[in-house]
């Protein structure tokens, strides 16, 4: 990734050098000098594109144009970002302290390569950018991606019941007490979803009667719930509950209530920014590209963009075998 990113500096660096007034001998841009000779923009430019970093960055700079003039940002994306800026120091705060979190954020935006936290909100900017055009794609190709995503992702509808431990190491008696009630309810036919509402510690399903609505392999349960929550959510068959499962800061127990690709097709019917089709698939963004008439004044980045997306394509389809 940061050998993309220096190579897209110096084609972007190279292609402003080659349209500026500076130093020209034989009518060719310089844009060094040694006592060897003059390096000419030319030479620089074609050696750039002829490598793989150089394709990719030809592709992001001209996918960065097509960006900014087909989704201009917005008042509503600026606002957007605030809000997840604020979310992330906001979840750096919880983590690391009132004092120490606005230091461990700024070290590790600068570990991240970003200069400044206006730096890292345009990047956040341009992430929203981005999402609508691949939801724009995702929205007018429907069928397909889900297809792929159902292949792919194995997507199901998952609910849970969290008892919270202030040490899952030693759990207290009321806590054990409260897990065995759980248990015994479910052994007796109550509805999951009723005793998740009544007796849930996890505040973002508890109301939603444990709801985690569709989860797939790219959810990342491990982060938010541990490891053992991720396996067992995609080890369940449809109405399938699982045992006690040890998390990170409680016990859970999951059940898989759908599996069904009509009834998560409907789910996911309505694209919005946060859907899990526009990030399931790193290489989409091809996809959407090709559905775009680009009108390129250079053969030479017209054929190294079209090399960089044959190759994403064809990672992409390696991936599906």
């Amino acid at each position: 990734m940061k050998a993309k990113k220096i190579a897209a500096l110096c084609l972007a660096s190279v292609l402003l050098l080659s349209g500026c007034g500076g130093k020209t001998v034989d009518g060719k841009s310089v844009v060094a000098s040694t006592s060897e000779g003059n390096v000419y923009a030319d030479d620089v430019y074609d050696t750039l594109i002829s490598t793989s970093a150089g394709k990719s960055a030809a592709f992001q700079y001209v996918l960065d144009q097509l960006i900014n003039k087909q989704y201009p940002v917005t008042s509503d994306m600026k606002d957007n970002a605030s809000d997840m800026l604020d979310s992330i120091k906001n979840s750096y705060k919880s983590k690391y302290g009132e004092s120490s979190y606005e230091k461990q954020f700024k070290s590790d935006l600068k570990s991240a390569g970003y200069g400044s936290e206006s730096e890292y909100k345009k990047k956040l900017i341009y992430s929203l950018q981005y999402a609508e055009l691949v939801k724009h794609y995702v929205k007018t190709h429907y069928d397909t991606v889900f297809d792929d995503y159902y292949k792919v992702a194995t997507p199901r509808m998952i609910s849970m019941i969290k008892i919270s431990t202030s040490d899952i190491s030693n759990p207290t008696d009321a806590e054990k007490e409260k897990l065995k009630e759980v248990q015994e309810l479910l052994k007796d036919g109550k509805s999951f979803g009723d005793v998740a509402k009544s007796y849930s510690d996890d505040s973002n399903t508890k109301s939603a009667k444990g709801s985690l609505g569709v989860v797939d392999t790219t959810s990342n349960l491990t982060n938010t719930y541990g490891n053992a929550i991720n396996e067992s959510a995609f080890s369940l068959t449809e109405g399938q509950t699982s045992d006690v499962l040890t998390g990170t800061d409680g016990y859970y127990i999951l059940k898989c209530t759908s599996t069904n690709k009509e009834k998560i097709k409907k789910k996911l019917k309505n694209i919005t920014i946060q859907s899990p089709l526009l990030t399931y698939d790193d290489n989409i963004i091809y996809l959407a590209f090709n559905t775009y008439d680009i009108e390129y004044k250079d053969a030479k980045i017209k054929k190294a963009v079209n090399e960089a997306i044959k190759e994403g394509l064809k990672s992409r389809a390696a991936e599906r075998k």
